[in-house]
């Protein structure tokens, strides 16, 4: 070999091993690093002798790689689920401890049964109402909590998009740097880390699938095909609304391509939540929009049954002394609407002394009244109007019974009277089953902003009483939050069934309304719309010059389920003055005997036995339909939730467990083994060493021919 081929052969060793070790280097300087995929140094023989560096090759798995993304994105999904429930479960306290919602109800049926002991007792009273505040103000704590936690969750997509916004724009910007790099024969395996380390966080927000080129590039899709970066970059948008309520309707999460001529983002984007199945941004769709919700829904219901059970037992008492009016709710109702009213209920004016003034016992069941137990007088019709003047006519001038707008009232003409009524034993009255005072609210204890029940005893037969071209806006929305259906009710024909028809015909094949017996009316979506809400977005109609619109008078949108306990209150004559609460039973007596009684305890002892009564639940949220005390109930909601939250911690240890496991593959495919990489570090310093020789005996050769000429 010629001097000259050894210092050709000697320099190739030297560039070839000085390479080597500066990536052994990297290797070794990455040790630690989970985002780094190893170099391997591949060597080949150069044609003319020698020896140079073939590839570098970045070493990975790539079909353990795709696994990653899903086992990623599953477990984002399930960890921030998992983290929504463990701040739900901050709120609702320990089911043991003295500060859930469980143990509120049960200290306040602790604080009622005193009141039996001595209903004159003025701090008793005052026990027994507080007990009932903090039940009230713990449940609409536990509504404001849910819907704070929805906020939360949608501040939280905001970030998420915006992550996934600088993610796309970087993962699109380094593709252009590898096919840069590659098309120069530059190091690219840089490039390739920081893109594999972009990608990883893009599958932590939204599941991904990756394909790479031939170029080099990465295209990114949602798992379904839809693309996010491909020739060119998109963008996610979404636009956040007011304040976040039951009633809200999201905005949709939109995807949006840049413009070729413009090089602008397409201000038309296609939706996008429907196409992502897994990630933190589902996580965070599925909590806001359907978990926390169906948990709104219970708080709902259990502060609907509450208010119910207690308002019934108020109504069917009465203070002593009687209060000199007695104002109802606006029910929607009017006077020429059928009463649908059966059994009995009476209706008497008493003295301050508590002594019968006059005494009217209406059977709704006959359309009769009695006046003092004389004898039975028609109503003259079966309407709330016929009703309302027949007790009126039977209480002569010494109360009024009055029906306007909605509301009932019963008052005392003299002001030193007061009014009570009372259900019969034997036949209480009931419509939709609340007796009449209880339907008509003449004397709530806990009043509410919004209705806590909607079973209004209406009929499909009965009139509508909207006014015909009224209109009312609709809409249903899909779990995903696609709206299947976006229509408007313009008030036609004459019967409430006619409505219903109107509505169904709006809802096409995604459901349809319904009405029970007890006239509530229920929403049940098709087959192909399950899970789906509809929500009322402008509804102008008004019953009869009531006020009461549709919507409200039916419970038509997710806002009349959880609402309720957002607006609970004791009505303020009673928390201003104990002595209005109604703990005594009216006695139905001849004119001047007694009608009341100071230490009347029969109103105290139903508060009481509220505790073991057994209230039909609907189903709501999570939880079936059923038969259970109130104590129960509430118990049974904190089960559900615990629940909830145990299945989200334990799926969520699982997909960490599957992506833990899934990334110790590839890390004991590219992590950095040490001791390796300190061999090689020997191998090729020996190599440079060797070659540098070679180099200075090439060097001692060329001067020993150089003296000998």
């Amino acid at each position: 070999m010629s001097g000259v081929g050894i210092l050709s052969n000697a320099i190739s060793g030297l560039q070839t091993a000085q390479t080597a070790l500066r990536h052994t280097s990297t290797n070794i300087a990455n040790v630690n690093n989970p985002d780094f995929a190893r170099r391997q140094i591949n060597f080949q023989s150069r044609p003319l002798g020698g020896v140079e560096i073939g590839d570098i090759t970045r070493i990975a798995n790539d079909f353990l790689i795709k696994e990653s993304y899903n086992a990623t994105s599953s477990a984002s999904a399930a960890e921030i689920i998992a983290s929504l429930h463990d701040r739900l479960q901050s709120v609702l306290g320990d089911p043991s401890a003295n500060n859930s919602i469980d143990s509120r109800i049960n200290e306040m049926f602790n604080d009622l049964s005193e009141m039996q002991i001595d209903p004159t007792s003025n701090v008793r009273r005052v026990t027994g109402i507080n007990g009932i505040e903090v039940v009230l103000d713990e449940l609409s704590k536990l509504a404001s909590s849910v819907q704070s936690i929805r906020s939360n969750a949608d501040q939280d997509i905001i970030s998420r998009i915006e992550n996934a916004n600088g993610l796309i724009k970087n993962i699109y910007e380094l593709n252009i740097r590898i096919v840069s790099a590659s098309s120069l024969d530059a190091e690219t395996g840089a490039l390739f880390d920081q893109r594999q380390r972009a990608l990883n966080e893009l599958s932590k927000i939204m599941d991904i699938r990756v394909s790479v080129q031939q170029d080099g590039q990465a295209y990114v899709s949602t798992a379904d095909g839809i693309f996010m970066v491909s020739t060119t970059p998109t963008e996610l948008r979404y636009q956040v609304g007011s304040a976040i309520n039951a009633d809200s309707i999201f905005n949709r999460i939109t995807l949006h391509s840049y413009d070729f001529a413009t090089g602008l983002v397409n201000p038309v984007g296609q939706p996008l939540e429907s196409h992502i199945s897994s990630g933190e941004l589902r996580g965070l769709l599925d909590m806001r929009d359907v978990t926390l919700p169906r948990i709104a829904e219970e708080i709902g219901e259990l502060s609907s049954k509450l208010v119910e059970s207690l308002n019934a037992v108020h109504n069917d008492n009465s203070s002593v002394p009687a209060p000199n009016q007695l104002v109802g709710n606006n029910t929607g109702l009017l006077a020429t609407d059928a009463h649908n009213f059966t059994g009995i209920s009476n209706f008497s004016v008493v003295d301050s002394a508590g002594l019968t003034v006059v005494s009217v016992e209406a059977n709704f069941t006959t359309n009769q009244y009695r006046v003092n137990g004389g004898a039975p007088v028609a109503f003259g019709g079966s309407t709330i109007g016929n009703a309302v003047a027949a007790i009126n006519a039977g209480l002569g001038g010494s109360g009024t019974l009055s029906f306007t707008n909605g509301v009932m009232t019963l008052s005392a003409t003299n002001p030193a009277h007061g009014v009570a009524t009372l259900q019969n034993s034997a036949a209480p009255s009931a419509r939709a089953g609340r007796g009449f005072a209880h339907y008509f609210g003449l004397n709530d204890l806990v009043k509410s902003a919004t209705p806590t029940n909607y079973e209004t005893g209406l009929t499909v037969g009965e009139n509508h009483e909207f006014a015909v071209g009224s209109t009312a806006q609709f809409k249903l929305i899909s779990p995903q939050g696609q709206t299947l259906s976006n229509f408007t009710l313009t008030v036609g024909g004459a019967t409430i069934g006619d409505v219903i028809t109107q509505l169904n015909a709006g809802l096409g094949a995604y459901g349809s309304f319904a009405m029970d017996s007890s006239g509530s009316l229920a929403f049940t979506p098709s087959s192909i719309a399950q899970g789906s809400i509809i929500y009322s977005t402008n509804d102008l109609t008004n019953r009869g010059g009531t006020g009461r619109s549709l919507s409200s008078i039916f419970g038509i949108g997710p806002g009349a389920r959880q609402n309720p306990p957002a607006g609970l209150f004791i009505r303020p004559d009673i928390t201003a003055n104990d002595a209005r609460l109604a703990l005594a039973k009216l006695n139905i007596s001849a004119p001047g005997t007694a009608a009341l009684g100071v230490g009347d305890d029969r109103g105290a002892i139903q508060f009481h036995a509220l505790e073991n009564n057994l209230t039909k639940f609907d189903a709501a949220g999570h939880i079936a339909g059923l038969n259970a005390t109130l104590s129960d109930y509430s118990a049974q909601f904190l089960s559900s939730v615990a629940r909830l939250s145990d299945q989200a911690e334990t799926l969520s240890n699982d997909r960490n467990g599957v992506r833990d496991e899934i990334n110790a593959q590839i890390s004991d495919i590219s992590s950095v083994n040490l001791d390796e990489e300190l061999a090689n570090l020997v191998v090729f310093q020996n190599a440079y060493n060797a070659s540098a020789r070679m180099i200075k005996a090439a060097d001692e050769l060329f001067k020993t021919l150089l003296d000998a000429v």
